[in-house]
């Protein structure tokens, strides 16, 4: 069966299109041929029954005049037997005779037929008695002529009547052919709404898989796989997808390989520049004056800066190669982790003149503290970037029922809206920058989503309105057993 499909699927979406439109119009169109057919045979039905009335109506009436001439011809040559009033009635029988046989050759019924048949009979033996023996008076034809006229006066009721007759015939085809067309529209109704709606979903459902398959390569989902159903032209497109998906996992990892190779050999020399400074900081090649020692303090400065970039280039070519990051449990003392990532951005916080306002609540959690000092060390790290001159960054952790909430917010820019939903994208850059000649390199949010995920909790962008500044949020669960539980399930240590 799916081998006979598979035969005759449809090779392109316009053939698809033509079929549907077939099956949607074939049926209206018989519908249409349908309609004409009856009408046509009504016409032509209505156009026999009025020719076939006039006809009947008219010899009806010509039966009665000739009644009238051969009783006036007759009854004359009886009074004053006049030769040429005889042939006179002759002609007027004649002629009747033709009438009536006109009238006995129509399909009129088996009624109507008998009436003439009665009264061809009844002319007839009068016209025999009339030339075998005569008639001593004319008075005494009259009660023959009418009793003709009587008999002809019935035909003609029934020609009158044989209209009426048709009509409601008429009315009656009509009618029929009415009702089977509104049955015949009824049945086509849900027919053409079906088939429309079969078809629809067959295209539709081609389509939201390209979307689909489209969204993954935009997103994330460089995993899964792109299959395409339907038309085979479609199917074409979603095998050039698969080609694409797999083009663009090569090119992330060989992006992930040199990543982790450029990191490794940055952290070489940039070590050795962190040791002098700490060498000459320390006063181990001898004593610096006041300029020389601020000068060690930028450069010492810098240094744990460059670390902390190569830091977050290294963490992202790890958590790339797989799917979650490996994570080591233990308890941890929230409030002393986030005091002492404060403490490493002082001498940034001092220089910027940048107001802290910290409200911490004590409480101690089972994570990973490596991961979750990172995480918050990006968080401080970018409210400090963006807060201005003599702003204010505000932390703040408590607990919510079974979860930790923390909180960092500052007053610099702020996120611009449509920033929110690729923030947390890997190398994203905001629309939103700092006037600093050293921008960022757009994976501390990435890096941080990575973690806090992992711990299966969750970091949010929370809408500041028209207060302005920048309003992260992150949840972690405090069910402690029940992470572990889950992170060991994920097979992650």
């Amino acid at each position: 069966m799916s081998g006979l499909f598979q035969r005759f699927r449809p090779k392109s979406t316009r053939r698809v299109i033509l079929y549907g439109f077939a099956l949607v119009a074939l049926p209206l169109i018989g519908a249409l041929i349908y309609a004409a057919f009856e009408v046509d045979r009504l016409a032509q039905q209505s156009q026999s029954a009025v020719h076939q009335a006039a006809q009947a109506i008219h010899n009806s009436q010509l039966l009665g005049e000739q009644v009238k001439a051969m009783e006036r011809a007759a009854r004359q040559y009886v009074v004053l037997k006049d030769e040429n009033l005889l042939r006179a009635y002759h002609q007027s029988h004649a002629e009747f005779g033709l009438t009536a046989r006109n009238l006995a050759m129509m399909s009129l019924g088996g009624v109507y037929q008998q009436r003439i048949k009665h009264l061809i009979e009844a002319e007839e033996e009068l016209f025999r008695q009339l030339g075998e023996k005569g008639y001593d008076s004319s008075e005494a034809l009259a009660p023959r002529f009418r009793e003709l006229a009587n008999m002809v006066a019935g035909i003609q009721a029934d020609s009158n009547g044989l209209i009426e007759h048709e009509v409601a015939l008429m009315r009656r085809i009509a009618t029929d052919a009415q009702q089977v067309l509104f049955w015949v529209t009824l049945a086509l109704v849900p027919l053409t709404l079906m088939t429309a709606g079969i078809y629809t979903l067959f295209i539709s459902r081609s389509i939201h898989q390209i979307e689909q398959a489209i969204e993954n390569l935009g997103g994330s989902g460089l995993k899964r796989s792109v299959e395409v159903s339907g038309p085979r032209d479609l199917q074409h497109v979603g095998d050039r997808l698969e080609w694409l998906r797999q083009r663009l996992m090569e090119v992330d990892q060989e992006k992930t390989r040199f990543l982790r190779h450029v990191s490794h050999e940055l952290k070489t020399p940039l070590t050795a520049m962190r040791e002098s400074a700490e060498l000459l900081r320390d006063g181990v090649v001898g004593p610096l004056n006041s300029e020389q020692t601020e000068i060690v303090d930028i450069l010492r400065s810098n240094t744990f800066k460059l670390q902390k970039l190569i830091e977050n280039l290294l963490n992202f070519s790890t958590t790339t190669q797989t799917q979650s990051p490996r994570l080591t449990i233990r308890e941890v003392d929230m409030q002393q982790l986030i005091e002492e990532v404060i403490r490493d951005h002082r001498p940034t916080i001092k220089a910027k003149a940048v107001r802290l306002v910290t409200q911490l609540q004590p409480l101690k959690i089972r994570v990973d503290e490596s991961k979750i000092r990172t995480v918050m060390d990006n968080l401080l790290s970018n409210a400090v970037k963006f807060t201005p001159i003599g702003g204010c960054i505000w932390i703040r952790m408590k607990q919510e029922q079974d979860k930790l909430m923390l909180e960092v917010k500052d007053n610099g820019p702020g996120i611009d809206p449509r920033d929110r939903k690729r923030i947390f994208e890997a190398f994203y850059q905001g629309r939103r920058q700092t006037d600093s000649h050293i921008k960022g390199s757009g994976l501390g949010l990435s890096i941080a989503r990575e973690y806090v995920s992992a711990h299966y909790g969750n970091i949010e962008v929370v809408d500041t309105g028209r207060t302005g500044g920048a309003h992260l949020r992150v949840v972690l669960p405090l069910n402690t057993t029940g992470t572990v539980e889950r992170i060991v399930a994920a097979g992650v240590s």
